[in-house]
């Protein structure tokens, strides 16, 4: 006998589809699925077993676990880089941020700027992943349209550079290369922002596993202009601060009177010459500063997530 109807079973298989579980644990741990564990017991749990997992990644540990000595340096040129000199990833292990200068040729550049170009424009004529320009601004800001957000992706295989670059920093921080794509922002300030208004201009967190994200600012990026803040050494999981904040928090950003001293003084607000590449783990608290003028803010974002997952954490010895 037929116990069952066609649609039940239908939904009995949507239920039970493997690939929906599949794909749901190959995604980087997330802190709206965190954020849904109301029990602390639970959560505690969860969030030492993935502790654990970071701890068998060498590279990792080193970043993010490790205690690093103090270095108040985190401006570096993109030779440093090339050199194999380890100053650069030593501030990071230790800051969470580095700022890296003269990083492109006046070509390149020149050629990413005409890419923005063509964003602003509206006239897409080179090759892109999608050649609709998305609005971002409507996804993230809502109805508040002081801020409009337009928003490209291409393929590294069109910025060799930067996909050297990446290669190179991806290699040490996880132990092998990591892929990813070029994500295009374009910043366009209508009008002067007041405080707070937005959720990313408040400092906040990302995931609360590592996370590195790479950021690309062919022009010049002063005070008044959206720069990135972060508050130093709050990547390190042992951090005693962010710990409360993972295992307490529902909403994972941080007002300004909650920052105590120590944060405080750790504040680094990013501003950069033309063509600089900030490198940062957005596990540490971050935050866009508000743009005090009317100006545009173009930004290349690098981010890692999509392609070093819950597998790799699984997977650390591929990597070590």
């Amino acid at each position: 006998m037929n116990y069952l109807n066609t649609r039940s079973r239908k939904n009995l298989l949507k239920y039970f589809n493997p690939k929906k579980y599949v794909n749901f644990l190959r995604q980087y741990p997330r802190l709206q699925n965190l954020s849904k564990i109301n029990n602390k017991i639970t959560r505690s749990i969860l969030i030492k077993y993935y502790f654990s997992l970071v701890r068998k990644n060498k590279n990792l540990k080193n970043f993010f676990v490790d205690q690093s000595p103090h270095i108040s340096k985190i401006n570096f040129n993109i030779q440093d880089l090339y050199s194999g000199d380890d100053k650069i990833f030593n501030s990071l292990a230790s800051n969470g941020i580095v700022i890296l200068e003269e990083v492109l040729t006046s070509e390149e550049r020149s050629k990413i700027l005409n890419y923005f170009i063509e964003i602003e424009q509206n006239k897409i004529t080179s090759t892109w992943i999608n050649d609709k320009i998305i609005d971002a601004s409507s996804v993230k800001y809502k109805e508040n349209n002081k801020v409009k957000i337009s928003y490209m992706q291409k393929e590294l295989e069109y910025l060799p550079s930067l996909l050297n670059i990446n290669n190179l920093i991806t290699k040490r921080i996880f132990g092998k290369s990591v892929k990813t794509f070029a994500e295009f922002f374009l910043h366009n300030c209508l009008e002067k922002e007041n405080l707070n208004i937005y959720e990313d201009t408040k400092f906040h967190i990302d995931r609360y596993l590592p996370c590195l994200k790479i950021i690309y600012t062919p022009n010049e990026i002063d005070i008044s202009g959206g720069h990135f803040g972060f508050i130093k050494k709050t990547h390190k999981l042992n951090n005693e601060f962010m710990n409360s904040l993972v295992m307490n928090s529902k909403s994972f950003d941080v007002e300004e009177d909650q920052l105590n001293d120590e944060l405080r003084n750790n504040i680094v607000s990013s501003t950069c010459p033309k063509n600089s590449l900030i490198i940062t783990f957005t596990n540490g608290l971050h935050k866009r500063n508000i743009f005090q003028t009317k100006s545009i803010r173009k930004t290349i974002f690098f981010q890692f997530t999509n392609n070093f997952n819950f597998f790799s954490l699984l997977n650390h010895k591929k990597y070590n």
